[in-house]
């Protein structure tokens, strides 16, 4: 009975749930976890490892009817649904540089498998075990152009990663998000920053060249290169600082990243 008992109080206080409802989802419950015991975690055993009880059926049913019944003596100092679902919207809102790593986290998820997928393709056409698409430099512009440019355009701000944490990027001035302020926005964090931090890595064989000529070119453009990731690094930080979360691609591109969430009606 003390199993059940929060749900019960949960149905009522949360979800607004009568009593004849609250009878029946805790039944289902105690139902899933009996038919959980009785299968041997749905036939992943051979064989049951509890009995099947219907008086356990009963006793966590009444726990959920109890909880109902005592919910107004529990809730009393907690805060209503109105007041919890206000406070999960205004957080909502809230477009935070974690929301947007998770994002952008997703969306290279889905790049890499579907580039997966294309390099098996290709080895299945062309016979050649030894094709790969990883560290491919023309094709990291492809997932770009056509994923970080072309996807947002056609929806409006939207790649799946954002679809699924619930932001979409909008121009500064309310204007339905163009192709150049895309191609600017991205152009500069992905075709040019991290274009710049895939040199470097080619410049690491420069450094320890025997060459004096090739040697000098390669620590000056890879201390070039340092300057302006040290600056990207730098403008995070103080973006976060400030409590300011636009960055400066952002700015140059005259775009933002809101948060798609909106209130419901009471």
């Amino acid at each position: 009975m003390l199993l059940t008992f929060p749900f019960g109080v949960y149905l009522r206080y949360y979800f607004k749930k009568s009593w004849k409802q609250t009878v029946v989802l805790t039944f289902c419950l105690s139902l899933f976890f009996e038919l959980t015991q009785l299968t041997g975690l749905y036939f992943i055993y051979p064989r049951s490892y509890r009995l099947f009880d219907v008086n356990d059926l009963l006793h966590n049913t009444l726990g959920g009817v109890f909880g109902y019944l005592m919910t107004p003596i529990f809730t009393f100092l907690l805060p209503t649904r109105a007041e919890i679902d206000d406070d999960s919207y205004e957080k909502g809102t809230d477009v935070t540089y974690v929301r947007r790593g998770v994002a952008w986290a997703i969306d290279w998820l889905v790049i890499g498998f579907f580039t997966t997928l294309l390099a098996v393709f290709v080895r299945l056409v062309t016979k050649d075990e030894t094709i790969s698409l990883d560290n491919n430099l023309a094709v990291y512009y492809v997932q770009v152009l056509l994923y970080f440019i072309g996807l947002p355009y056609l929806t409006n701000g939207q790649t799946l990663g954002k679809k699924m944490v619930r932001i979409r990027v909008v121009e500064d001035d309310g204007k339905r998000l163009s192709l150049g302020a895309l191609i600017k926005r991205y152009g500069l964090f992905y075709l040019f920053y991290f274009t710049l931090t895939r040199i470097s890595f080619l410049l690491a064989t420069g450094i320890q060249s025997e060459d004096y000529f090739q040697l000098v070119i390669s620590v000056i453009l890879s201390l070039l290169i340092f300057v302006v990731q040290a600056t990207f690094v730098i403008n995070i930080i103080w973006a976060i600082i400030r409590k300011n979360r636009r960055l400066f691609y952002e700015k140059i591109s005259r775009t933002h990243t809101i948060s798609t969430i909106e209130k419901r009606s009471a």
